[in-house]
């Protein structure tokens, strides 16, 4: 009697304590910051506004196709910049929880389907080891072995490049020329691979790495973006 007493009490000052924190901390939409039913998601709004499973249109070679999962520009652009500039982890749930959401349409499905393995567009060791991470597999890591896709780091970066913001895309492909290389060991030959990276602009960094995994032998490459804005030369 006395433990199914201790344990009514128990649940009761756990239902004080998360009605407390709903009242002081109320879960709110990422981007907009309207209360929300659900921490770290979107609110019916913002998801039908920043969510986009499209393919981009005009593809850089040798990509044969390019999905994002959400806009940048008004979208998930002050998100993927705490996480990159500021080193703000606490992000990282919501950008998580929006690939989750999208997981299950037929759109990613289907996109999906035409790979065998996927991969990271990788950081500099000298900018890997200042930021800690690499924010592009901290946002896919999980999700891709949700979703029964093996992931592996093929590639590294060879040449500490400057961000690409401020560049136009003729300079972005300067800039990146030598800048990837295969990573010790693999082997890539027939194989259908996915890049994913945190964000698409010009796709210069993307057909850098796609012509390293073509020159070793990959069959088709493709890339998900997080973010990107089609048709827009710039973000």
């Amino acid at each position: 009697m006395v433990k199914i007493m201790l344990e009514q009490i128990t649940n009761v000052l756990k239902f004080i304590q998360t009605t407390l924190i709903y009242i002081v901390y109320p879960p709110i939409c990422p981007v907009c910051k309207e209360i929300v039913d659900e921490r770290h998601k979107l609110c019916e709004s913002c998801a039908r506004e920043i969510i986009k499973l499209d393919e981009e249109k005009i593809i850089p070679a040798p990509i044969s196709g390019v999905m994002r999962v959400t806009k940048y520009r008004n979208g998930t652009r002050q998100l993927l910049r705490a996480l990159k500039f500021d080193n703000n982890t606490n992000v990282l749930a919501a950008l998580q929880s929006i690939l989750y959401d999208v997981g299950s349409r037929p759109e990613i499905d289907n996109f999906l389907s035409k790979v065998n393995i996927a991969t990271y567009v990788p950081l500099h060791e000298k900018r890997l080891k200042k930021r800690g991470y690499n924010q592009t597999e901290l946002i896919f890591k999980d999700w891709l072995t949700s979703k029964n896709l093996p992931a592996e780091n093929l590639l590294i970066r060879t040449k500490a490049t400057p961000h690409l913001y401020s560049y136009n895309p003729a300079e972005r492909k300067e800039i990146l020329k030598g800048a990837f290389s295969l990573a010790e060991g693999v082997n890539v030959a027939g194989k259908n691979i996915l890049i994913v990276d945190d964000i698409f602009t010009t796709g210069a960094t993307a057909a850098g790495c796609a012509e390293v995994l073509k020159n070793a032998g990959a069959a088709k490459i493709f890339m998900l973006a997080f973010a990107s804005d089609f048709g827009e030369q710039f973000l």
